[in-house]
């Protein structure tokens, strides 16, 4: 075989280890490289001889334990029923490499279309399948004393002193929460049950991904994670409205197809709006610590802290009937 010479660069423009990586996973020869859009971690789709895969780049922090726990479990999930992408093996039989102080991992991709923004069927598909995978795991070890966003969020409402509504608030949404967390049932969360983590065939789901996030936690963060991208309006990009409202009627779709096959303790409800404000919470809080030690925030740092505000209060004047869409799921 030829050797590699793609020229695939990371989001900083630095050069890949192409032929390397090639030489781990040979899939019939690379015939071509495309960067995907970014996330935490960094994605390529790759052509070549066999058929279309996924490269995929951990970000820095990734341990390689945080790895094995993770593509063990798409092993357990696959052999459970759950349509998920499983790692290709390299050469020396591995299923990851580390290359560069990096840790790679490549899959093959799953034909399918994306989640259908105006396909009330998609969206009932990803209630439906998000209670399936909570069933599959119920019974997998799944200890967590305090749930990883309290512990930041009762950390950052600590340090950030400049804007003292929102880490008194966020102080009060810990409050709360620690009440209800004793009947918090926890599972292994998908930690990113999003759209984009599901891929169809009509109507039908044929791939859940995006697993990166898989952890112990309490059940209901993913139903948190679900409601808010499926529900935040979009309106005008720049807009003062843009990303902040939640459609609430589709938030109860959501919901209401969970609930086909799952349910939501009362516990779970009361706490499916803190946590929808908690995740608000640590994303404002994060960036007006960095204000507050004066590191520099772009324009968009900027705009994201006011929206943050705007979805807060959006949050705040809506309980009532949030909370009321929520209880739905019992």
């Amino acid at each position: 075989m030829s050797a590699v010479v793609l020229d695939a660069r990371d989001r900083k423009g630095t050069p890949l280890p192409v032929a390397d990586l090639a030489s781990q996973w040979p899939l019939g020869g690379w015939r071509d490289m495309q960067t995907l859009r970014g996330s935490k971690n960094e994605h390529w789709r790759v052509e070549s001889g066999e058929g279309t895969f996924f490269l995929r780049r951990s970000y820095r922090s990734k341990t390689s334990d945080e790895l094995r726990f993770q593509l063990d479990h798409l092993q357990t999930l696959r052999q459970r029923g759950l349509p998920v992408p499983l790692p290709e093996v390299t050469t020396g039989g591995d299923d990851y490499v580390e290359l560069e102080g990096r840790l790679w991992v490549v899959t093959k991709a799953i034909a399918g279309t994306p989640f259908d923004e105006q396909s009330e069927a998609h969206l009932q598909a990803l209630g439906r399948t998000m209670a399936r995978y909570h069933d599959l795991v119920k019974d997998l070890p799944a200890e967590v004393d305090e749930p990883p966003l309290m512990a930041e969020l009762r950390r950052r409402s600590a340090e950030v002193t400049v804007d003292a509504r929102v880490s008194d608030r966020a102080a009060e949404v810990v409050a709360e929460l620690d009440v209800l967390l004793p009947d918090l049932p926890r599972v292994i969360v998908h930690g990113g049950a999003r759209r984009g983590s599901l891929l169809f065939d009509g109507p039908e789901i044929v791939g859940v991904l995006d697993f990166d996030s898989a952890h112990p936690d309490v059940r209901v963060l993913d139903a948190a994670v679900a409601v808010h991208d499926v529900g935040k309006v979009y309106t005008q990009k720049g807009a003062d409205d843009h990303k902040v409202a939640l459609d609430l009627s589709r938030v109860a779709t959501l919901l209401a197809a969970y609930h086909e096959t799952g349910s939501l303790t009362p516990a779970e409800q009361a706490a499916l709006p803190l946590l929808l404000e908690a995740k608000r919470l640590k994303r404002a809080l994060g960036r007006l610590k960095r204000r507050q030690e004066a590191e520099p925030l772009s324009d968009n740092d900027h705009a994201k802290i006011v929206q943050e505000g705007r979805r807060l209060q959006w949050l705040h004047d809506h309980r009532d009937e949030l909370a009321a869409v929520c209880a739905t799921a019992g």
